[in-house]
C-alpha cells in the first residue's frame, strides 16, 4: 500500500513538473520528428532515386549506343569511319529534353581495341561534349562487334543529373511541405495545449475557490484511505481538522463520523448523528456524496449541512406534540395513540392491560376561591404526585380540564386498584401553603376485556361518574360479570 502511495505521489510531482516543460516537450517533438524525416531521407530515399536516376540514365546511354554498333559494322576506312562514328557521337549529344532543352547526354567517349581492328592505334578514340560534368552519372557500355559480338571497345557516357533532379524534387518539395505541416501541427498542438491548461488551472482555482468559500463544511476522500485529503475551511472548523504527518487530515469528530454510514452513490443522503465535537450534546449532520476521480484516483466528495439546531426544533415540536404544557404529562392526543397501541399489543399477546381515570374534587371551587394560579399550581403538583406513584412502564398523563388518565400495560384489575389507592391515598396527603386549601380525587379503574378504545375509556369514565356520585375521594373498580354499573361498591367508604 505505501508502495502505490509513493508511485502516486512521483506520478503527480512528475505530472506538474511536465506542465512546466510542455513547450520544451513539444519543441523536443518537432525535433526528433524532423530528425527522423532527415534521417528517412539521407539514409533510404535519396540513396534509392539515386539508383534510380542511375539505371534510367544507364538505360538511356544504352538505346542511343546501340547505333554506334551498327556504324562499326559497316567497316570503311579509317578516316571515313571516324568521321560516321563523330557524326553518329554528334547525333547522341543533340538529344535534347524538348520541355528545358536541356541535352540528356552531356559527353561521351569512346575507347577500342586495336587488336580487332586493322587501323592505327588511338585512331578512333574520340572524347566529345562539355568537358566539366561533375555530377553527370557515368555509364560505361560495351560495344560487340555486329557479326561475330566480339568485345571491341567501351562507350563511357556522362548523363546529364536531371533524372535525379526530377525524381527529387517533387518528393523533396512534399516532403519540405510534410515537415512544415508538422512543425505547424505541432506549433498548433503546443498551443492548444497551453490554452487548454490555462484554462483547467483558471477552472481549477475557480472550482477551488468555490470549494473553499462553500459556507457548509465540504470533504474530498480517496476510496483507498480512511482519512480525507482536503477540506475547505468549513469542514476544518466543523469538524475540528488537523493536518497529520502523513499529509490527511483527522480529527475524533471526524472517527465519529467515518464509523457511521456515509452515502456512497451521487444524490444520496444520509442523517447522521455523532460525537467528538463538543461534550454537550450530540451534532446531527445532512450527509451527502458525489463519486469523481480526482488526480486520477476514484474518491468522493462529501458534503455535510449541520441540521443540529433543526432536528432540535423537530424534537420540541414532536414533544409538544404529545406534552401537556402545564404539567408536563402526556396529552390526550398521545395517551389514546399509546392506549390503542397498548389494546393492539394486548389483544395480540394476551396480556392484561387497565387504565385508571381520575378527576380532582371540587377543583372549580379551588378556582374560584384562590384563584386560577393556585388552580394550575394544583394541577402540576398532581402530575407530579401521578409519575411518583406509577411504575416504568405505565403512561400517565392528563385527559383534560382537571382529569388524568393512567395507562397500565400487564396489570390486572387488583393491581391497577393499588396503583390508584396509591395515588388518592399521596394526593390526599399532600401539605399546602394555602391555609383552607384540600384537595381529593376520584377515579375509575377498567381491565380490557377485548372492547375498542372508546368502550375500554368509557367503562373507566362510567365508574368515576359513580365514584363522584358515591361521595368523592374514593376509587370504583368492579370486576366484570359482578353487579351492574350502576350498584358499583366503592373500595374505600368517603370521607366528606
Amino acid at each position: 500500500m505505501m508502495v502505490i502511495k509513493r508511485l502516486h505521489q512521483i506520478a503527480r510531482y512528475l505530472s506538474s513538473r511536465l506542465e512546466g516543460y510542455l513547450a520544451l516537450i513539444f519543441g523536443l517533438l518537432g525535433v526528433m520528428l524532423m530528425l527522423v524525416v532527415a534521417a528517412h531521407w539521407f539514409l533510404v530515399l535519396e540513396p534509392t532515386l539515386r539508383a534510380e536516376a542511375e539505371s534510367r540514365a544507364a538505360v538511356l546511354a544504352q538505346s542511343q549506343v546501340q547505333g554506334l554498333e551498327r556504324v562499326l559494322g559497316e567497316y570503311q576506312d579509317p578516316e571515313h569511319l571516324q568521321r560516321e562514328l563523330v557524326s553518329a557521337l554528334g547525333s547522341i549529344l543533340l538529344f535534347k529534353d524538348g520541355s528545358t532543352q536541356e541535352h540528356f547526354i552531356q559527353r561521351i567517349s569512346l575507347m577500342f581495341d586495336y587488336d580487332l581492328f586493322r587501323v592505327p592505334p588511338g585512331s578512333l578514340d574520340l572524347d566529345l561534349g562539355t568537358t566539366a560534368c561533375d555530377r553527370c552519372f557515368v555509364s560505361r557500355i560495351p560495344l560487340y562487334h555486329p557479326q561475330d559480338r566480339l568485345l571491341i571497345g567501351v562507350a563511357t557516357c556522362y548523363s546529364s543529373p536531371r533524372f535525379l533532379r526530377d525524381l527529387t524534387g517533387d518528393l523533396g518539395r512534399t516532403l519540405l511541405w510534410v515537415a512544415g505541416l508538422i512543425l505547424l501541427s505541432i506549433g498548433y498542438a503546443w498551443f492548444q495545449a497551453q490554452r487548454f491548461l490555462r484554462r483547467l488551472r483558471e477552472s481549477e482555482h475557480n472550482l477551488r475557490a468555490v470549494f473553499e468559500a462553500a459556507p457548509f463544511p465540504m470533504l474530498l476522500q480517496a476510496d483507498d484511505e480512511p482519512f480525507p485529503r482536503r477540506a475547505n475551511a468549513a469542514a476544518k472548523r466543523y469538524l475540528d481538522l488537523h493536518e497529520t504527518v502523513e499529509g490527511c487530515l483527522d480529527s475524533e469528530a471526524w472517527r465519529a463520523l467515518a464509523g457511521l454510514t456515509l452515502p456512497t452513490q451521487a444524490g444520496e443522503t444520509h442523517e447522521v448523528n455523532f460525537d467528538g465535537l463538543t461534550h454537550d450534546r450530540t451534532h446531527w449532520a445532512l450527509a451527502s456524496s458525489v463519486p469523481l476521480r480526482f488526480s486520477g484516483r476514484t474518491s468522493r466528495l462529501i458534503g455535510l449541512a449541520d441540521v443540529s439546531e433543526l432536528k432540535t426544533v423537530q424534537e420540541e415540536l414532536r414533544t409538544a406534540s404529545f406534552t401537556d404544557t402545564l404539567t408536563g404529562l402526556y396529552n390526550r392526543r398521545y395517551l389514546y395513540q399509546r392506549l390503542n397501541h397498548e389494546i393492539e399489543l394486548a389483544d395480540r399477546y394476551h396480556h392484561t392491560l387497565s387504565a385508571i381515570l381520575f378527576d380532582l374534587d371540587f377543583f372549580k371551587r379551588i378556582n374560584d376561591t384562590f384563584g386560577h394560579n393556585v388552580g394550575d399550581d394544583v394541577l402540576v403538583c398532581v402530575g407530579g404526585v401521578l409519575q411518583s406513584c406509577v411504575r416504568e412502564v405505565d403512561v400517565a398523563g392528563r385527559h383534560g380540564g382537571e382529569e388524568f388518565l393512567v395507562i397500565l400495560p400487564h396489570a390486572d384489575l387488583a393491581e391497577a386498584t393499588e396503583v390508584a389507592e396509591r395515588i388518592r391515598d399521596a394526593v390526599a396527603s399532600i401539605e399546602w401553603s394555602m391555609p383552607g386549601l384540600e384537595l381529593t380525587i376520584s377515579g375509575g379503574v377498567a381491565q380490557h376485556c377485548g372492547e375498542s378504545l372508546d368502550a375500554f375509556v368509557d367503562v373507566a369514565d362510567r365508574r368515576l361518574y359513580m365514584a363522584k356520585e358515591s361521595g368523592r375521594n374514593q376509587i370504583i373498580a368492579m370486576p366484570r360479570g359482578g353487579a351492574s354499573e350502576g350498584r358499583d361498591v366503592p373500595t374505600a367508604e368517603p370521607t366528606a
